[in-house]
């Protein structure tokens, strides 16, 4: 699951209700567009076989502000990490890979990592980021001259 993590999400999310419903509709399309974007740069990055690991890739609504994208297949954290003398964990990402340590039922060895997850991650955080800046500063200029 890919999360984006707001920086203190109360004070944020009181700064939305506090500038109207508008405000808010419209972060919450940027955060729709950045998990359907993530959805999509990790469906295209993941490898393909049979194609089951891409189409588990899903971005899904928790709340209005909030979204997951997860790859349900149960091979996904491998081929994302790697395995035995592979694996290869973004430092932001160690409490991730962790629950796959040493998994018994892992019979393939040496998976090589084929990152998927993360480059989408990491896209999408840039993408998030910038766009709410440029939100930011049309509001600020609409609030400043209306």
């Amino acid at each position: 699951m890919i999360k984006i993590n707001v920086p203190n999400k109360k004070k944020f999310e009181n700064a939305l209700k506090k500038h109207g419903k508008e405000v808010e509709v419209e972060v919450a399309k940027i955060v729709e567009i950045t998990a359907k974007q993530a959805e999509g740069t990790a469906r295209s990055k993941a490898p393909v076989d049979n194609g089951t690991l891409r189409q588990s890739i899903k971005a899904e609504p928790i709340t209005d502000l909030t979204w997951k994208v997860t790859a349900y297949a149960p091979y996904a954290a491998y081929q994302e990490f790697g395995t035995r003398g592979r694996v290869s964990v973004p430092s932001e990402w160690i409490n991730k890979a962790l629950p796959f340590k040493a998994d018994p039922l892992i019979k393939e060895t040496n998976i090589t990592p084929k990152p998927f997850m993360y480059p989408s991650f990491v896209e999408a955080r840039r993408n998030f980021n910038r766009d709410l800046k440029n939100l930011f500063k049309d509001l600020a200029k609409k609030f400043n001259n209306g």
